[in-house]
C-alpha cells in the first residue's frame, strides 16, 4: 500500500529534516559492512544517528530494545544458530546469540528474544516511542534489508497497527518502497536528535507494523 501524505511545506527540506543534505543523498548506513569483522559508517546525513543497535548480517533483521533483549518480525525470525552482528561507533564487531526467542502473535507481528551477553555502552538499544509521539505526518526513519535509512512519514495509527506513508515534498530519493524481505526491519521516530522504535514492518509499499507505543506491547516486549 501506497499512502501518499500532503503536508503543505514547499522546498526540498521541511523544517523537521533538517539534517538532510541541500541535495538529495541516499540514506547508505554503511560504506562497507563486513559481518564477520570491522566495518566502515557511512560519513552522510545518516551519521547524525546510531543504528548500532541494528544488526544487518541477516535478512531477518534484529533490534536491539535493551542491553539484552532485541525484537524482530514474528514471521521472519532470525533463528538461534544464526549470530547476531553489531558494529559499534568505530566499526567494531559484537557477537551474540539469541536465547529464549518467543512470538508474541496476540499483539502483533512481533518476535523477542535474549542475548546470550549483554551489549557493550558503544551498541546502541532503543526506547520504544511514547504513544502520543507518533502523530500525523511526523518524520519516520525507515530502515531495510539493503541498509538504507529512508524517510518516511506517520500515516496513522490504528489499534496496535502504525501505517506509514510517503511525503510529496520530500525528494522521492528518500522514498524506499518495503519488499519482501524486508520485514523486520525497523523504522523510528527522533527525538531530540536519538532514535526511538516505531515499528518493525510487517508489510511493504511505504510500511506497516506493529505499533510500538501501544502500552501492552511496550509491557510484554520488556518482561523478564
Amino acid at each position: 500500500m501506497l499512502l501518499v501524505i500532503g503536508c503543505g511545506v514547499s522546498g526540498n527540506n521541511p523544517s523537521d529534516l533538517g539534517f538532510l543534505p541541500s541535495r538529495p543523498q541516499k540514506g547508505t548506513v554503511f560504506r562497507s559492512y563486513n559481518a564477520i569483522g570491522p566495518a566502515q559508517w557511512s560519513n552522510n546525513w545518516t551519521s547524525n544517528f546510531d543504528f548500532t543497535g541494528v544488526s544487518w548480517n541477516d535478512k531477518r533483521t534484529v533490534t536491539a530494545v535493551s542491553r539484552t533483549r532485541v525484537v524482530m518480525a514474528g514471521h521472519f525470525i532470525r533463528p538461534a544458530d544464526v549470530s547476531v552482528v553489531f558494529h559499534d561507533r568505530s566499526g567494531n564487531v559484537h557477537l551474540r546469540v539469541l536465547r529464549n526467542i518467543r512470538g508474541l502473535s496476540n499483539l502483533g507481528d512481533i518476535a523477542i528474544a535474549d542475548l546470550d551477553q549483554p551489549l557493550p555502552p558503544g551498541v546502541a538499544h532503543y526506547p520504544m516511542v511514547n504513544a502520543s509521539a507518533a502523530t500525523y505526518k511526523r518524520a519516520v526513519i525507515v530502515t531495510d534489508q539493503t541498509m538504507t535509512a529512508s524517510i518516511h512519514r506517520v500515516g496513522k495509527v490504528s489499534g496496535r497497527r502504525v501505517v506509514l506513508g510517503n511525503d510529496p515534498e520530500i525528494p522521492k530519493t528518500y522514498w524506499r518502497n518495503l519488499i519482501s524481505g524486508d520485514s523486520g526491519n525497523p523504522a523510528f521516530l527522533i527525538q531530540n536528535g536519538r532514535l526511538q522504535l516505531l515499528t518493525t514492518f510487517t508489510t511493504g509499499g511505504s510500511g506497516t507494523g506493529p505499533f510500538y507505543g501501544d502500552p501492552e506491547i511496550q509491557a510484554a516486549v520488556l518482561a523478564p
